[in-house]
């Protein structure tokens, strides 16, 4: 794991692309210059308006940059070039946006065209009569600021990538070929009966928006003698059904990081945090994660992207005592997670709704709309 310094963060080049893109010129966004005004300072790249053939060309120069802020506008029969962007790099911070200036679009929508694009934030522009506003969301459905006031909107913006930069993500790799996770039905039947629940839970408060519930992964212990010696761990596949899940939807990865895998597929972007917590809590042999909360559990202290292993540093602080058996923890912002030593210890759990949208407050201070006094 490879963390970038204070000063390799800031001097990673950031682009930011506004206004409209056409074949006759386009034309420049006096919003998306007030948002940028927030953003300025850490040697950006700044568009605002022009020819399509141009943000094709910015389009295609993505790789040079570590953050892009993406407020263009295109007309409906072009391609939709955001798309792309983490296609030419997938290390790209990517902020997208949406205009939803009747209010066509319901939240949820908003939600699944950020996951679509693949955007770690989506600034939603909407209108109310003659005056703007415009919302930070990210894709776990939780917003950070809805204001008519670009300035904080930008200011906004700036301080939640800031974070995101600070967060620490772990590599995977393939190192062979599929191990079959064979046998432990009881646990599959039990992921999936929990997947019809979530599914039921989420998508009343979600607008039917289609949404993964998580992941689940368990050790190889008792009736994996074949394995004991791999040390090995199943973790439920990427953006898999868990409804059907079966053997078939794990992949086998080693309980070390960064993360060994086994199989064409890789597991769930969540493996690094749940190697971690096999690691230090020995007595755990399965763990459910989904995007609901645990009535009752306790809750971590910051919203953390998927992936990110500070989630797991977290968790060990709200329980220090490496011999636990069973920990259930809410996971602020994204879901939950329910770590056991047995399966039958995880029937039952009194699973709740998460606020959609879970609004988020960033302290920026000075006053001002959604901000603390």
């Amino acid at each position: 794991m490879v963390k970038e310094t204070k000063r390799e963060i800031k001097n990673r080049k950031v682009l930011f692309v506004g206004g409209s893109y056409d074949d006759s010129g386009g034309k420049s966004s006096k919003i998306a210059e007030e948002i940028y005004e927030r953003i300025d300072g850490r040697g950006v790249d700044y568009y605002n308006g022009g020819y399509f053939s141009e943000l094709e060309k910015i389009t295609n120069d993505v790789g040079e940059y570590r953050v892009v802020y993406w407020l263009a506008k295109t007309d409906s029969d072009k391609p939709r070039l955001v798309k792309k962007l983490k296609e030419i790099n997938k290390e790209l911070i990517v902020v997208g946006s949406k205009r939803n200036i009747d209010n066509e679009l319901s939240f949820g929508e908003i939600v699944y065209d950020a996951l679509s694009i693949k955007a770690n934030l989506m600034v939603e522009f909407g209108q109310d009569g003659e005056r703007y506003s415009s919302r930070v969301l990210d894709p776990l459905g939780n917003f950070y600021v809805d204001s008519e006031d670009m300035n904080l909107v930008g200011k906004v913006l700036r301080k939640r990538v800031d974070e995101i930069l600070h967060y620490s993500r772990v590599g995977s790799m393939r190192i062979g070929e599929k191990i079959g996770s064979k046998g432990n039905e009881e646990f599959f039947e039990l992921i999936r009966k929990y997947a019809a629940v979530f599914h039921d839970i989420i998508h009343p408060h979600a607008d039917a928006v289609e949404r993964f519930m998580g992941n689940a992964s368990f050790r190889c212990e008792d009736g994996f003698p074949s394995y004991m010696e791999e040390d090995l761990i199943f973790v439920s596949k990427r953006n898999i059904d868990k409804r059907e899940i079966n053997s078939g939807g794990f992949v086998a990865v080693k309980k070390e990081l960064p993360v060994k895998y086994y199989g064409s597929e890789k597991p769930s972007v969540d493996t690094p945090i749940q190697i971690l917590l096999y690691q230090s809590y020995p007595k755990i042999r399965y763990m459910l994660h989904s995007h609901t909360y645990v009535k009752g559990a306790p809750f971590t202290e910051r919203v953390i992207p998927c992936g990110a292993i500070e989630e797991f540093y977290e968790i060990r602080e709200k329980f220090p005592n490496r011999g636990l058996g069973k920990l259930l923890i809410n996971l602020r912002g994204h879901g939950s997670l329910v770590l056991s030593s047995e399966i039958e210890d995880m029937e039952d759990i009194d699973y709740i709704p998460r606020p959609i949208p879970e609004f988020q407050d960033l302290y920026l201070g000075g006053g001002g709309e959604n901000e603390k006094n």
